[in-house]
């Protein structure tokens, strides 16, 4: 069994996998030695790990799992992955990477692709037919968006984005609301529409935190997948095993 940990900007997701699935989910602040010990000593069938991080890297729960498991891999630019990277490995992060894995692993041989993750940040990872990973672009999440309204401006409050059914405000919360969402599905639905525009069987894939604010919203039909990140994670421990 293996111990999959994603530590994002927000929080840090943690799956129990197979060789093949997740199992077990947890989401925790950050991972810290006694929540290491918990999950090891509550899953004792577990005999390998795979961190990443997309902040600094903590090596008081990295050095417990080597001391406890026989294999303990530290994703980076250098770890060896089963999907071409047309990018510089060494500015990409792992939970990028792993998205990309994760997304070739469910079967997206034969057709462009777009992985759309909606975190902090918004992520659109593009996979050529031939499973190469030719590049992607990121961009403001739901959150920093309101934040930054709020943080940058001198009156305007922050703000939940959510729809109401209105296409516009009539108040300045439900104008911040209403421009914070439908801003990045607009933004969304364009990158959709560009790609289908030169190859209309184009998978699209939406993962994330905020996925299943967006994905029902969006006008592109797509596929709204769960632990794409930590299933990618899975696969690249599994094929450096």
């Amino acid at each position: 069994m293996n111990l999959v940990i994603d530590q994002g900007n927000t929080v840090c997701k943690i799956a129990v996998c197979d060789a093949r699935r997740v199992l077990k989910n947890y989401v925790l602040p950050r991972l810290y030695w006694p929540e290491v010990n918990s999950l090891l000593d509550r899953h004792p069938e577990i005999s390998a790990a795979i961190y990443s991080s997309v902040a600094d890297v903590d090596h008081e729960p990295l050095r417990l799992l080597q001391d406890r498991l026989p294999l303990v891999i530290n994703m980076d630019a250098h770890t060896p992955v089963p999907v071409e990277i047309a990018y510089d490995r060494t500015t990409l992060g792992t939970d990028r990477v792993a998205a990309v894995v994760g997304a070739v692993a469910l079967g997206t041989l034969g057709r462009e692709c777009l992985v759309i993750d909606a975190g902090t940040a918004v992520t659109y990872e593009r996979i050529s037919s031939a499973g190469v990973y030719v590049g992607g672009n990121i961009s403001a999440g739901l959150s920093l968006r309101a934040k930054a309204l709020q943080h940058f401006t001198s009156r305007l409050p922050w703000v939940e984005p959510a729809l109401d059914g209105a296409p516009y405000g009539h108040n300045t919360q439900q104008a911040l609301a209403l421009g914070v969402m439908q801003g990045l599905l607009y933004e969304m639905d364009a990158y959709i529409d560009a790609l289908r525009a030169e190859h209309s069987d184009a998978l699209v894939f939406v993962s994330g935190g905020d996925a299943p604010k967006l994905a029902p919203h969006l006008r592109n039909k797509t596929m709204a997948v769960r632990n794409l990140v930590l299933s990618g994670l899975n696969v690249i421990l599994e094929y450096n095993k």
